[in-house]
């Protein structure tokens, strides 16, 4: 082997990134360790054995990180690198070594080299990776975190029919749309000015009752405020696709840059028609829940509701409307009863329930009892309450002395705020005088 001073420049040049180098006879595994010194750029002599192989196994126990050790020891034996050798492939293992109590990544390069008149021997040379690896790792990182943010946003993305990207620096947008459950979205439409072009393309779509808060929302200056004050905006409104009105949902949030806006436009008529009709029947079951069974009357459920109502307003110091109170009170029904039985009984009620709501067609009429029905009276019938009742009593004195004809006993007051503190005051008047009017009626030998 030819050996001078250029030569032995020329290896410490290629040895400059090494941190370690050792020279390992093939055959016998006899080596020879030299030492990169940092300062002077030049190989020093370090550790020489007999057995390189398990000298670094040894060694591997004592500075290779624990997590590394075994694929380290599966790399570097005697076997494992003579048959990479023979393959012509250059074995290369990344591991840890513990360096000051921290792990510290390194990689190793074996060359053999077998020439005539020379020994067979192995160069393993000793490289510091850390910083390389520690940067390809959180690059790995990065594109991994990147790749799962893509999916959460196409999955989210996925909820709306329309997404709209805007950059509020220049009013630049992509409007992309999807029309598969994976969230894959394709570009629909793209502008230079989104607020110029948001209440022209607003005209033809958005519904006319709807469309000025969709353009005062849509607009920049709004969406800059209110995205100030909290993460997102949600307007409801409806369109008119193919003559036919759609309830649409538009949110509005900010991205983390607070450069971009991402506006997503969603179909929500179904879930809002499926609102609407179960409101629907909720209320459809209230108010059965407050009906009287046998004549359609309001029962006594929503007449104590109704009195609280009024109470509490009345407690309040609201100055109430006006309003009147009807007692009704049905006589000859235990006769019928007792008489005909229950179901001409029932058919009574019904008769004098229909005169009672026909009388006062404008008001709620309550049946708060067996034989004792309530007038709520307001509006046009409080303004003729005078003649209502008159005719009221007219028709019942008409009815007297025939069969199953409706006569009822009835009694009305009407609330005075400057006497009254509360709706029992003006009940218990009207219950007074309809049981002077029953007694009237008892001395008239009516049914």
């Amino acid at each position: 082997m030819i050996k001078n001073e250029k030569f032995d420049k020329i290896a410490e040049a290629l040895l400059a990134d090494y941190s370690s180098v050792y020279y390992v006879d093939a055959v016998t595994g006899e080596y020879n360790g030299y030492m990169i010194d940092p300062a002077s750029n030049t190989l020093q002599p370090g550790n020489e054995g007999k057995d390189f192989f398990a000298d670094m196994n040894v060694l591997a126990d004592r500075i290779v990180f624990e997590d590394d050790r075994e694929a380290y020891k599966q790399k570097l034996n005697m076997g494992a690198v003579s048959a990479a050798a023979k393959s012509s492939n250059t074995p290369r293992a990344e591991y840890r070594i513990m360096l000051d109590g921290k792990p510290v990544w390194h990689t190793v390069r074996i060359i053999r080299s077998v020439s005539a008149g020379e020994n067979d021997y192995f160069v393993f040379g000793v490289i510091n990776i850390d910083k390389e690896v520690r940067k390809r790792i959180e690059l790995e990182k990065k594109k991994k975190e990147s790749e799962v943010y893509d999916r959460i946003a196409e999955t989210l993305a996925s909820n709306y029919d329309v997404v709209y990207y805007v950059d509020m620096t220049d009013n630049s947008y992509t409007g992309l749309t999807t029309n598969n459950i994976f969230g894959q979205f394709r570009v629909a439409d793209e502008g230079l000015d989104f607020f110029a072009a948001a209440p022209k393309n607003a005209l033809h779509i958005i519904h006319p009752h709807d469309f000025v808060k969709f353009v005062n929302t849509v607009d920049k200056d709004f969406i800059n405020t209110q995205l100030k004050q909290k993460k997102k905006i949600i307007l409801n409104y409806r369109m008119v696709v193919d003559e036919k009105t759609q309830y649409t949902r538009l949110t509005i949030m900010c991205t983390s840059d607070r450069k971009h806006i991402v506006m997503g436009v969603e179909n929500i008529d179904g879930e809002v028609r499926k609102e609407r009709e179960h409101l629907k029947a909720l209320n459809s079951e209230k108010e059965l829940a407050r009906r009287d069974e046998l004549t359609g009357a309001k029962n006594k459920t929503a007449y104590l509701e109704l009195t609280r109502s009024i109470q509490d307003n009345i407690d309040s110091g609201i100055n109430y409307l006006t309003f009147a109170i009807v007692v009704c009170d049905i006589n000859g029904l235990k006769q019928i009863n007792d008489t005909e039985g229950h179901k001409a009984g029932d058919e009574y009620i019904k008769a004098c329930s229909s005169l009672i709501c026909r009388i006062f067609a404008h008001s709620p009429v309550f049946r708060i009892g067996g034989d004792e029905f309530v007038v709520f009276l307001r509006g046009e019938d409080y303004a003729f309450k005078a003649q209502l009742f008159e005719k009221l009593r007219k028709e019942v004195l008409a009815n007297r002395g025939n069969l199953g004809k409706p006569v009822i006993a009835s009694g009305m007051s009407a609330y005075d705020p400057a006497v009254d503190k509360g709706v029992s005051e003006v009940f218990e008047r009207a219950d007074s005088i309809m049981y002077e009017n029953k007694r009237e009626l008892k001395n008239e030998n009516t049914v």
